[in-house]
């Protein structure tokens, strides 16, 4: 249907719009005014608004229980810092939820994969540490963090920076990040304080009971399904995506619905649980504070995001989901901009990663669609309890988020461990050295010096010719 001034669009199969195709229907001026700036921006911006409804189709037509259950996957990282940093630190767990929710609706757009919105973890360690931080000292970190890698991938310095480094390095960080978050998810499911002193009780909402049964099911439901199909890289297609999947149990989706039915049932979990969304502070930072933040938490935050955030991420993502691989200066401008807006009004800083994505590939999640659904929750949520949540949330059963976190960190291990053909024997010898010094130290960056030292000693003595005889 066209009308004077107005265009004509077609579509092709896929929804896109065929901006060659635009027609006015109008006088000769108008054909001018089409022809010009004006037409040319009308005609993206209508592409750009068909992409985005054909992405919203197929996000639907795609959508299943694997998919919402596979949504759910990250919460084993995601919950337990959140709590810890708004009770110990103040962080506003409804302003969080909110602009959490709201990137991962705009990454599953972006992306049209199962891309993660997780805490920056190094701040969230040192915040919640012995030194602890305050909110406005978070927040600075979180900026001075994303001004950054923005920078850097608005100017693709982080495509440079990805090419030069070896994929035998990233997969290297992916195997003792993924060691290292299981760990944390075994501490977590088994013992009461999570540093391996006292075991919990057989019995009890948080007993080992719970674990037990929680760490069979998940096992039983996520062992691997359709290697073949994996490994060529055809579980991202449509068809893949759309096909029924027979014997599937929901099994995050099952757990956190249990999670939350057991933690209201615990004495007083639902006091103080109120209506309404929280009220956004913005940031009022002394220069102190924002020092502070920034020596203590940013820095050492800072290869963290750009390793594991960016560069790994971007390689598990290439992995996983070849048709729809993600650029590292785009998720470096990614993290950039939705910190730099989110952190100003007290929303915990946050950014993608490999242990996330491998987290909701491991419990399902194969499209866009999986994260839409969790960002709407979280929206949801925020907005109607608000700050109130955290209490809620407090008594959700840590046996449940350890063997979450667990499992989950078995997907990152084992991507990390696949070797690509043509490999030799030093390629692997990387990735070995770069999870052993990842896993001693407990830090990617280190691990990835001294992956790259280790890869540049090789290459200097495969370029040195030394005479035999």
């Amino acid at each position: 249907m066209t009308s004077a001034g107005a265009y004509e669009i077609r579509e092709d199969e896929e929804g896109r719009v065929d901006a060659s195709s635009a027609k006015c229907a109008g006088s000769s001026r108008e054909e001018t005014w089409v022809s010009g700036a004006t037409g040319t921006a009308a005609a993206t911006a209508a592409r750009g608004a068909s992409t985005l409804r054909a992405r919203g189709r197929k996000f639907w037509d795609e959508f299943t229980w694997r998919e919402a259950s596979g949504s759910l996957g990250d919460l084993g990282t995601f919950l337990p810092l959140l709590i810890g940093m708004s009770i110990e630190c103040g962080v506003d767990a409804g302003t969080t939820m909110l602009f959490t929710g709201a990137y991962n609706v705009l990454t599953a757009f972006l992306y049209e994969i199962p891309m993660p919105v997780q805490p920056m973890k190094t701040i969230a360690a040192v915040a919640l540490g012995d030194d602890a931080l305050n909110v406005n000292e978070i927040m600075t970190a979180g900026i001075f963090v994303s001004a950054i890698v923005l920078a850097l991938g608005s100017t693709r310095m982080m495509d440079v920076f990805n090419r030069l480094t070896p994929l035998a390095v990233v997969q290297g960080m992916q195997v003792g990040l993924g060691l290292l978050l299981a760990r944390k998810g075994f501490l977590l499911a088994v013992y009461k304080s999570g540093d391996a002193i006292e075991v919990r009780e057989m019995l009890g909402t948080d007993g080992l009971i719970v674990t037990i049964v929680a760490m069979c099911a998940v096992m039983y439901v996520c062992s691997p399904e359709y290697p073949a199909a994996c490994s060529q890289g055809e579980l991202d297609t449509g068809e893949e995506r759309r096909k029924p999947r027979r014997h599937y149990i929901p099994v995050a989706l099952i757990l956190v619905i249990i999670g939350i039915i057991m933690a209201m049932t615990k004495d007083r979990a639902l006091d103080g649980l109120t209506m309404g969304p929280a009220r956004p502070k913005i940031l009022s930072a002394s220069w102190s504070e924002a020092k502070r933040g920034v020596v203590h938490a940013g820095v050492p935050q800072l290869p963290l995001t750009t390793l594991n955030s960016v560069i790994s991420v971007c390689a598990l993502s290439k992995e996983l989901f070849p048709n729809f691989p993600a650029s590292p200066s785009s998720v470096a401008t990614s993290v950039g901009v939705m910190n730099l807006v989110g952190c100003w009004v007290g929303a915990m800083p946050s950014c993608h990663g490999a242990g996330g994505l491998a987290a909701q590939y491991a419990f399902g999640a194969r499209g866009g669609g999986s994260i839409v659904f969790l960002g709407v929750c979280k929206m949801f949520l925020g907005l109607v309890f608000g700050s109130s949540l955290v209490k809620l949330l407090g008594h959700f059963p840590k046996t449940i988020l350890g063997v979450m976190l667990f499992s989950s960190s078995l997907e990152l291990i084992g991507m990390g461990l696949k070797t690509k053909p043509g490999w030799q024997q030093h390629q692997k010898y990387l990735v070995m050295v770069t999870a052993a010094v990842t896993i001693s130290t407990k830090s990617t960056a280190i691990g990835f010096a001294a992956g790259m030292s280790t890869h540049l000693l090789m290459e200097v003595q495969r370029r040195i010719e030394v005479p035999v005889g």
